[in-house]
């Protein structure tokens, strides 16, 4: 146990049970390389079982997107420890439309038909109408890529996040974020799929917006990373 007295209180700092507190040491660079390519073929396999159907996958997606990428308080993202934060990063959802009225979702696509109604990332429906551009890291995280039918937004963080830390990425939290709720359970984008005189609600777009995102990141380590970085992903 220690005691910290900053700012005129007592805290306790307790550390496990018969353990003390132990000085760390800091990572050699070749570790962190090794780390990052062990990581990024865990996202690919990921990646690829996404694909082949299992879409609760899409939780670990984002649970391996927060460890690269959050970077806030005592969560050290791997790429801003190796510098890769500072590369500019593949943007395939480009800018929302602020003239248009509906709901906007441009990371998926949207497939209906033939009982499997449901969205896509991007790139398991080969590829968006207008291709890719390359943004700095904190505008490509942080700009709004979901409007739904409140007007509410979304970006890349907030999506990461929200199934990283409450919804089964990493956490199953008691409550959830209420626009994040709607999003992902009671339909916020709005649209309704007719079965003969039935109404249903079409299925939550998040998971398909996490592989996109899966796909960018890995798409920019491929080009951005170097030559010690190893990305065997080719979609």
């Amino acid at each position: 146990m220690d005691i910290n007295t900053r700012g005129g209180q007592i805290r306790y700092n307790y550390w496990p049970y018969g353990m003390t507190k132990r000085k760390r040491v800091k990572r050699p660079h070749g570790e962190l390389i090794t780390e990052l390519n062990d990581q990024i073929a865990l996202l690919i396999h990921a990646c690829n079982s996404f694909d082949n159907g299992l879409e609760p996958i899409g939780k670990h997606i984002a649970l391996s997107l927060r460890l690269l990428l959050h970077h806030h308080g005592q969560s050290q993202a791997l790429l801003q420890q190796l510098g890769l934060r500072s590369k500019r990063f593949m943007d395939t959802a480009h800018d929302l439309n602020p003239r248009n009225l509906l709901t906007d979702c441009p990371l998926t696509v949207m497939r209906m038909g033939a009982g499997s109604d449901r969205y896509l990332a991007l790139c398991q429906a080969g590829g968006g109408p207008l291709g890719e551009r390359w943004l700095q890291f904190d505008k490509w995280w942080n700009s709004n890529v979901i409007k739904d039918n409140n007007g509410r937004f979304f970006c890349r963080r907030d999506l990461t996040l929200n199934v990283a830390n409450t919804d089964g990425g990493g956490h199953v939290d008691p409550t959830l974020d209420e626009a994040y709720l709607d999003l992902s359970r009671n339909n916020s984008l709005g649209w309704i799929i007719q079965k003969g005189d039935v109404q249903e609600p079409f299925p939550p777009p998040v998971m398909a917006c996490i592989r996109q995102i899966a796909h960018e990141v890995l798409n920019t380590l491929k080009k951005k990373g170097g030559q010690q970085v190893i990305v065997d992903y080719a979609i």
